[in-house]
């Protein structure tokens, strides 16, 4: 079988013909229209028409499929695409045989399924980026609650007194924006200034870049903990372009064992693990969660 799955971001919309063994047969990415639902769907259509003898089509879409309503609850980076049923409005201008799952979801649901949560009987995953995207996994398949909400981790609170919008937020406290601009403070840099720019200074041993990796990570630690005592995983499965980076890993476990340090009981300590898959994972992912449904 052969299978059209697209993977659409804030930017960009990456798609890929692809085959029960995940081969890629063919690949593409086209600009990710802003302006109306309309475009959008025409984008999707076109590239439908060239594939048409494909079995299905998977997607992986940012914010939340509310599974309920079966509307957009929240939508991410297309505003457009608020209170809209979308799964329906693309059914009506390709096929319908068609899988929509939020992003982060695809991607969790690429590690139960062939990366570093396979064989778990309980995971999660966060992806560290502009916010903070994950899922639960329970078996082989990702947990997404009664409205799709579930692992939504970006809302998790970080300090429980502050009540105002996005303020004391795990997905703005631990954002790597925050990271990245923590860093060029410190280090006083000047523009150009990038996310390897600032694991530059990590990996050069700047003592300024490492107080702002450590609050970070502590920040990251408290928000793995708190999922441990909701879930209690197996292990937590790191991802986002950052995780590539060994010294992120290494501060975050050490952020978590002073955690574990300072508790008066012995409790279970989760295992941390990479993703193995990242810039494919939510193609991957979607493909996943599409052969699930048929």
């Amino acid at each position: 079988m052969e299978y059209l799955v697209f993977d659409v971001g804030g930017t960009a919309i990456k798609y890929a013909l692809m085959n029960d063994k995940l081969e890629m047969l063919e690949k593409g990415s086209v600009p990710t229209p802003h302006d109306t639902l309309e475009n959008f769907l025409e984008v999707i259509k076109s590239i439908y028409e060239q594939y048409k003898n494909v079995d299905g089509i998977a997607m992986s879409l940012p914010g939340l499929y509310n599974k309920k309503t079966h509307k957009m609850q929240v939508p991410g980076a297309l505003e457009y695409n608020q209170d809209v049923d979308v799964l329906e409005e693309i059914k009506k201008v390709t096929t319908e045989r068609v899988v929509i799952e939020n992003d982060a979801k695809c991607a969790a649901q690429c590690e139960v399924t062939f990366g570093s949560l396979k064989g778990t009987d309980v995971g999660a995953v966060c992806i560290l980026g502009t916010g903070i995207g994950g899922g639960i996994t329970i078996g082989d398949r990702v947990f997404t609650g009664g409205h799709g909400f579930a692992s939504e981790f970006s809302y998790l609170s970080t300090k429980w007194t502050d009540k105002n919008g996005f303020d004391s937020k795990w997905g703005m406290d631990g954002s790597v924006l925050r990271l990245v601009n923590g860093i060029k403070k410190a280090v006083e840099a000047t523009d150009p200034f990038d996310g390897i720019k600032a694991f530059e200074y990590c990996n050069n041993g700047d003592t300024r870049a490492l107080k702002v990796l450590k609050d970070y990570t502590d920040t990251i630690a408290m928000g793995l903990f708190n999922i441990q005592a909701a879930v209690d995983p197996d292990c937590i499965a790191i991802g986002g372009g950052i995780s590539k980076q060994p010294i992120l890993m290494a501060y975050i476990q050490k952020s978590l064992d002073e955690l574990y340090e300072k508790m008066p009981v012995p409790i279970p300590q989760v295992k941390l693990v990479q993703c193995k898959y990242n810039n494919d994972s939510n193609l991957i992912g979607a493909l996943a969660n599409y052969k699930k449904v048929y």
